[in-house]
């Protein structure tokens, strides 16, 4: 592990940031208002009207393909607040509203309001900025966000062993958990824990060569070396504050949070392989089960944060520098909210 040289080992954010209200508050304003968030893959838009539903901040979004491009909008028509589409992706012919019919065009641009007499021009669909990076597409809500090519440059100057963009898509599957992400993030930030949590990953990999690297207030580099006959050698790349590219020696998995509120959270996979091939249910399998046992702890550790006894805790300088660092991000944006 890394080793940071200073004076006292800080404390941990306070037990309440993992539950109550006002830091879900900060946490949605604050942070994920504010970051660019993996939505889909390009590969998920092959006709006009093809779209996708997500969150982001706790807020309704969908991306749909339209004669022109990707296009973003919040999930709301401007009626009476009815969500546009309903399932977590599809193909429409038309963007109507299925509360009370109002039409827009795949632009944004109202085109029908039955029975109303309304400047259409003034009710069009609250846009989100959309981007790719590498067949990846990606939403943020800020317009003072940087673009999306530069929030991304020190995931791209890390070096990606395999281009993503020459990768197969093999699967796709979201895990959920009734975890604050935070608390699922403090745990994805240090490899302490592998041994007594992870005993397949353990095998696979020499814990005595496991680093955690981090750069700046936005990345962290996750490495280790395989053992003989071990399933992978990890490499686990984490752009703050939830876009993680696990990369192995069979593929690699890209993974985003996305916090469903302050005691619930969604994983969302995507499993890429180098041939065009189905992935091996073998890896898959072993993928979920080291997925399973961060949450099963997780799922611990949320149920004790919230039961009043305890409140902060102290970091390991030697062991913890990831945390540190995650930590450090959040409080910088709840300083920013005027906590």
């Amino acid at each position: 592990m890394n080793e940071i040289v200073r004076t006292r080992e800080p404390d941990t954010l306070p037990a309440r940031a993992y539950w109550a209200p006002e830091y879900w508050t900060l946490d949605r304003n604050e942070i994920w208002a504010k970051t660019w968030v993996l939505a889909a893959g390009v590969s998920d838009f092959v006709a006009v009207g093809d779209y996708v539903s997500t969150t982001v901040a706790g807020m309704p979004v969908m991306v749909v393909k339209g004669e022109d491009g990707l296009k973003a909008f919040h999930n709301v028509c401007r009626h009476r607040a009815s969500p546009l589409v309903l399932d977590a992706c599809g193909h429409i012919q038309k963007l109507t509203c299925p509360y009370h019919g109002w039409r827009y065009g795949f632009d944004g641009t109202l085109l029908n309001a039955p029975a109303m007499n309304i400047a259409k021009e003034e009710y069009g669909l609250f846009r989100v900025r959309v981007e790719t990076w590498r067949g990846l597409v990606f939403v943020c809500l800020s317009d003072e966000a940087p673009a999306l090519e530069e929030w991304m440059r020190e995931v791209s100057d890390a070096a990606l062993r395999t281009p993503l963009e020459e990768m197969h898509l093999a699967r796709k599957l979201s895990v959920e958990a009734d975890v604050n992400w935070k608390t699922y993030a403090d745990n994805y930030a240090e490899g302490w824990h592998v041994p007594t949590i992870h005993p397949g990953l353990n095998a696979a990999i020499d814990m005595a060569s496991y680093r955690v690297e981090t750069t700046g207030h936005v990345l962290q580099t996750h490495s280790a070396r395989a053992r003989d006959g071990g399933m992978t050698d990890g490499l686990w790349l984490w752009r703050l504050p939830g876009l993680f590219l696990n990369m192995y020696s069979w593929g690699m998995s890209v993974e985003q949070i996305e916090p469903l509120g302050p005691r619930k959270l969604r994983l969302n996979y995507r499993y890429f392989v180098r041939d065009a091939q189905e992935i091996d249910e073998s890896i898959l399998d072993w993928s979920l089960k080291v997925t399973k046992e961060d949450l099963a702890i997780c799922e611990r550790v949320q149920a004790n944060l919230e039961a009043g006894i305890y409140d902060r805790g102290r970091l390991s300088l030697v062991f913890e520098n990831g945390v540190i660092q995650f930590q450090q991000m959040v409080e910088s944006a709840y300083r920013r909210g005027g906590a």
